[in-house]
């Protein structure tokens, strides 16, 4: 099977394609940083499979699996990211991929669900099919956060920053603004009183 890899950062695409290596019937074919380079690839070369990050510099998940099928209708995707949030699971399925990995369980799903996408399966990870659970039927607007963003606003009630925050969560600060900004756009936010005002009238304090 012939696979092309699309992450910003060049370590974890380093770390895919080592162990990938080790499976005698995988080839990874490119390494990408952006979606641009991984498109011009899909154009070129013969590819079975995508795994693609959500969130790139350049151009999101969403788009570059828009391009990519278009070229390519039958290339399975897999997206491999950090994000969580049910929206953009949702949003994802939509497009037609054949599975959804968070990045922390990378290492110990990824060769199990290239194995049952490539047999023409799908694969979503316990977690992930638990995120769908909690995102089912409800609107953009409507959407809960998820149980490290709850973390993430309570700790904003206690007046702590970004940096007290990445510390007592492990976590860097880059994440925690992630989270604030996903918070926010989630709960029709638009600053960090509102999310405080959303924490009191859901009684998350």
């Amino acid at each position: 099977m012939q696979i092309i890899l699309v992450d910003d950062h060049s370590i974890l695409l380093d770390g895919l394609k080592n162990l990938l290596q080790e499976v005698p019937d995988y080839e990874v074919v490119a390494c990408c940083t952006n979606g641009h380079y991984a498109i011009c690839h899909l154009k070129t070369d013969a590819i079975d499979l995508m795994v693609a990050d959500y969130s790139m510099p350049d151009m999101d998940g969403l788009l570059l699996i828009k391009e990519a099928k278009s070229i390519r209708p039958d290339l399975k995707i897999i997206v491999l990211t950090m994000h969580d949030e049910p929206h953009k699971v949702q949003e994802m399925m939509a497009l037609g991929i054949d599975g959804y990995i968070l990045k922390k369980y990378a290492q110990q799903e990824l060769l199990t669900a290239l194995s049952v996408v490539g047999n023409g399966g799908k694969f979503w990870s316990n977690e992930v099919s638990n995120i769908l659970v909690r995102g089912l039927g409800l609107k953009a607007e409507e959407l809960i956060l998820t149980d490290r963003e709850v973390e993430v606003l309570k700790l904003i009630m206690q007046e702590k920053s970004s940096k007290e925050i990445a510390a007592e969560l492990f976590i860097s600060e880059r994440t925690v603004e992630t989270h604030r900004k996903n918070m926010i756009r989630k709960t029709n936010s638009s600053s960090t009183v509102g999310l405080i005002k959303y924490a009191y009238e859901h009684d998350l304090v």
